[in-house]
């Protein structure tokens, strides 16, 4: 009868062991993806702020372009060139 208290004791203890390693185990698993995903959150602001500031670069761009299609045509107009497509 000894013998079959002290196996099932030692399975009691082997399942408890093993209980507290998977537990350990996934405790490290969802800290690390908590980790990852913390730096692919920030990755991807730090994305979103550069494609915002595109935005303003751009609107700034064509502003500038304007200006210059508008200065263009003032001195085709004083040198007496019209908007004609160049023959080929």
């Amino acid at each position: 009868m000894g013998a079959v208290d002290i196996g099932m004791l030692i399975a009691l203890v082997g399942c408890f062991v093993g209980l507290a390693g998977w537990l350990a185990g996934r405790d490290k698993r969802i800290s690390s993806d908590a980790q990852w995903k913390g730096e692919t959150t920030q990755n991807l602001k730090d994305i979103k702020d550069g494609v915002s500031g595109i935005g303003e670069r751009m609107a700034k761009i064509e502003g500038a372009v304007s200006n210059h299609e508008t200065r263009i045509a003032v001195v085709e107009t004083k040198i007496g060139i019209d908007n004609e497509k160049p023959e080929k």
